[in-house]
């Protein structure tokens, strides 16, 4: 039992430093990566990381409460491996990379919420999606289309009064953009919402070659709805995430770039099956 008991306590010692220690063999090329891939370490997604490793060997669990910290600490590597994300998203993606660049005028671009974010103060700035506004404005200016339509109404505040079509449209009048080439749809709150809206505008204007702009990882959702809603919206995919990561030791911590990124992939995937 206390020959257990050492081996026990001594994986869940070593396991953790010897992880460290290759990592940083791995990284001893570049000074610049190995000091990253400390920063990561140390950092709270680091040290949890560390710490379900060293509870899987620690001698104070129990069989089964090592199995349960084993099977975390899986999940967890999992959950926030950078190429893990950009796979997930990548699959998303795949569809949409040769359409970044569309030749035929449109009548209207309708461009989903989400791109833009508030400062402190209120003013609205770029998000970090922000690519989807961008996109549609350059096409604009490009002389591509004449009308932009943007819309959405942020949910997740807390007053729930932020427009994000009103955000959107004030962003571009600051590139320039003309307030009577500009309609916005500040009351959908969902992807559905925002696609029901396009299709009552689009009728009542006529509009014959309509475009959706939103981020490519986005965009097979809402091919999905404009489906069910019987309406025709070309894609303009902007907001790439899943350009290939090099093989280098600061993706294999756990970080806030996988998390965030696998997070969003399978929520896509999620929102797909249920709608919404």
């Amino acid at each position: 039992m206390n020959r257990s008991f050492r081996i026990a306590g001594f994986t869940g010692v070593v396991l953790p430093f010897l992880v460290c220690v290759g990592l940083l063999l791995w990284a001893i090329p570049s000074l610049l990566i190995a000091k990253k891939v400390i920063g990561l370490l140390i950092l709270p997604s680091g040290v949890a990381w560390l710490g379900l490793m060293a509870l899987v060997g620690w001698p104070g669990c129990s069989r089964w409460g090592r199995r349960f910290a084993a099977s975390v600490l899986i999940i967890y590597t999992l959950a926030g491996n950078a190429w893990i994300g950009a796979w997930l998203l990548g699959k998303l993606e795949s569809p949409y990379v040769a359409m970044s660049h569309p030749t035929e005028p449109f009548d209207a671009i309708c461009v989903l919420g989400g791109g833009s974010s508030a400062t402190p103060g209120g003013d609205p700035q770029l998000g970090p999606a922000g690519d989807r506004l961008i996109a549609p404005a350059r096409l604009f200016l490009g002389g591509k289309t004449k009308h932009l339509v943007t819309s959405g109404l942020n949910v997740t505040d807390i007053s729930g009064s932020r427009s994000l079509a009103d955000e959107t449209a004030s962003l571009w009048l600051q590139l320039g953009i003309p307030e009577t080439a500009i309609t916005r749809l500040s009351k959908p709150r969902t992807t559905s919402e925002e696609i029901r809206a396009y299709k009552e505008i689009i009728a009542a204007n006529s509009w014959k070659r309509v475009a959706v702009c939103s981020s490519a990882w986005h965009l097979r959702r809402v091919e999905k709805l404009c489906r069910s809603e019987g309406v025709e919206m070309i894609p303009i995919p902007a907001d790439f995430l899943s350009a290939s990561l090099p093989f280098t030791p600061i993706y294999a911590v756990p970080q806030a770039r996988g998390f965030q990124n696998v997070q969003k992939a399978l929520w896509e995937f999620l929102g797909g099956i249920t709608g919404g």
